[in-house]
């Protein structure tokens, strides 16, 4: 049984068709053929014109001949709306849309020998920034070998894969002197999956050594805190300012204690148990000496 899903065709945007400029011809052309073939209007430019109807045309017939005039029209209307007044200005009326799509190819057509220099050159100087993932910028690599193969020039599996390997940067060094070390040789594929493993084994390396970085740089930074000492909390010249420990000793209260006697509140001086003993010492000392005397 068939099963057909349908598209509503409101729910597309065609502005999404960049529209048709004198350098963008591939890509508009790709974009076009998408948006007419997600919205089912691509039947003209996928089959050739059914025959005129007759008096003994079959009702099948009648319906393939209105479903194809109805997706020619309409395809018709969108190529045209996708293209600058100017550049549309430089094509024949058509009322056929696959007609219309060959005229319009015919003049975007390069030169096989200009394609071919041009493909030629992008497959030699290109070289791989690190930005974008290496299984991309191989991908991108073996699609202008393609293209080269399309245009008769044929490229094999060794010869681009040394082409890759010599277009990698110095961090792909060791991966090159073991590839170069061996006597199997491998091909596009092996080498993908290859150079993928050894862009996460460099990140992983990269990512360790700013990790211990990064430690010690807050290490170094805490000590360099800890050790630093603002100007406000220096010493000031043309005014003393009294530290804490001076502070605290200023205000505490003064308690006299008593060297003699132990007991707090006055001094030795002033001690009554030392007065009556000083007393004493002297009278014993007056007597003495009144008996030195006889």
């Amino acid at each position: 049984m068939n099963v057909f899903f349908s598209v509503n065709p409101s729910s597309l945007n065609l502005n999404t068709v960049e529209p048709l400029t004198g350098v963008n011809y591939r890509k508009w052309k790709q974009d076009l053929e998408i948006v007419l073939g997600v919205m089912d209007w691509d039947l003209a430019l996928r089959t050739e014109e059914p025959p005129a109807l007759t008096d003994d045309s079959t009702s099948n017939q009648k319906s393939k001949y209105e479903k194809w005039h109805k997706s020619n029209r309409i395809a018709l209307l969108i190529i045209k709306r996708s293209m600058t007044d100017v550049v549309r200005g430089g094509f024949p009326d058509e009322t056929n849309a696959k007609d219309f799509l060959k005229s319009i190819e015919a003049k975007y057509r390069e030169s096989p020998k200009t394609e071919t220099g041009n493909l030629m050159n992008a497959l030699t100087t290109m070289r791989y920034d690190g930005v974008q993932s290496v299984r991309e910028y191989i991908l991108k690599l073996v699609d202008v070998a393609g293209k080269l193969n399309a245009l008769e020039v044929p490229i094999s599996d060794t010869f681009l894969v040394h082409v890759i390997m010599n277009s990698l940067p110095e961090s792909y060094t060791q991966l090159k002197v073991y590839y170069n070390g061996l006597r199997e040789k491998w091909d596009v594929n092996e080498l993908i999956a290859i150079c993928v493993s050894e862009e996460e084994r460099m990140k992983k390396e990269r990512f360790e050594k700013e990790r211990i970085e990064s430690v010690n740089f807050v290490q170094s930074v805490t000590r360099a805190t800890k050790s630093y000492v603002p100007d406000t909390a220096k010493k000031d010249s043309t005014k003393s300012v009294p530290s804490p420990k001076r502070n605290f000793k200023l205000n505490k209260p003064s308690v006299f204690k008593c060297y003699f006697c132990k007991k707090a509140g006055y001094m030795k001086k002033n001690c009554p148990k030392y007065k009556a003993w000083l007393a004493k010492q002297e009278a014993k000392q007056g007597l003495h000496n009144k008996e030195n005397t006889k």
